[in-house]
């Protein structure tokens, strides 16, 4: 009789753990243990990135509403799916946070995130839960926003990437001007750029290619092998990544190699350069 009432309990036991839904909480909870970071939403004040502040009496240049992590299922699936690519360790060397807000508004334009100096801050819009927006926008937006902080240690990289631009090439103006891209025209491959938005400065360039190399890797692999800027472009991206930390350096070239960017990416030898001064603010992805 024991042992009948024994293996009942376990039945009901291996029953509860197969309709048991982890809690958005209970997720975020895994994930800061699993990466080292906090997964926070809730008053955007207490994480409000400094270079938006207003200066001179002028208001602030961001705008972002409140969300809580309830309403950001779809947009933690994104934000794990995202971190396991990189290797053990490398995401807590650059950030201690990842932050959820609501709808952003830079310059009044729409946004899908930005960074600070150690944290990375994604849109979550409850409105579009169910459409796999917030899912595809954290997915991405951890890729796009992370790689800025890799961007930042790479001097001689975006040097180099700045020869590979189209003579007649110029950055956009602001934020908003970068933003508010028309999204019908299509991406010019020809000249090196993944879409509208990475041609509007060389950072939004090379997280673009952050978002293609982790999370379309085939895709990218696919337009290396047919565009040869873009092999160029692809050779100093994975330059970056693998020489930023050398104790990652390893951990990178597999990912690299296993996904056959590394067979299709090209150096890209001397290159003349002319110098593009870009003294714009931080930029953040587009909404897709």
């Amino acid at each position: 009789m024991k042992n009948k009432a024994f293996v009942l309990f376990s039945f009901l036991l291996f029953l509860n753990s197969c309709f048991y839904q982890e809690s958005e909480t209970e997720q975020s909870n895994r994930l800061a243990k699993t990466y080292q970071l906090d997964i926070r939403a809730g008053d955007t004040r207490l994480f409000f990135p400094e270079q938006f502040l207003g200066v001179g009496g002028n208001p602030p240049t961001l705008e972002m509403q409140s969300t809580s992590l309830k309403d950001s299922s779809e947009s933690l699936d994104g934000i794990e799916t995202a971190l396991e690519v990189y290797p053990k360790g490398f995401v807590s060397k650059f950030i201690n946070a990842i932050y959820i807000s609501g709808p952003m508004l830079m310059e009044g334009a729409e946004a899908g995130g930005t960074y600070s100096r150690n944290s990375i801050i994604l849109s979550n819009i409850s409105d579009k839960n169910g459409t796999n927006f917030n899912y595809e926008n954290s997915l991405r937006g951890v890729h796009h926003e992370l790689s800025s902080l890799i961007y930042l240690r790479s001097p001689f990289v975006n040097l180099a990437w700045q020869g590979l631009l189209p003579e007649s090439w110029s950055p956009a103006s602001s934020n908003y001007e970068a933003l508010t891209q028309d999204r019908s025209i299509g991406p010019d491959y020809e000249n090196g750029f993944l879409s509208t938005y990475g041609k509007t400065n060389i950072e939004n360039d090379f997280n673009i290619f952050a978002e293609f190399a982790f999370s379309e890797p085939e895709k990218l692999r696919d337009l290396a092998a047919k565009y040869p800027t873009i092999a160029k472009k692809l050779s100093l991206f994975i330059t970056a990544y693998t020489q930023v930390f050398p104790e990652y350096q390893q951990g990178f070239e597999e990912y690299f190699t296993n996904t056959g960017l590394s067979d299709v990416a090209v150096e890209p030898g001397n290159v003349e350069m002319t110098i593009h001064l870009d003294v714009s603010r931080v930029m953040p992805q587009t909404n897709r």
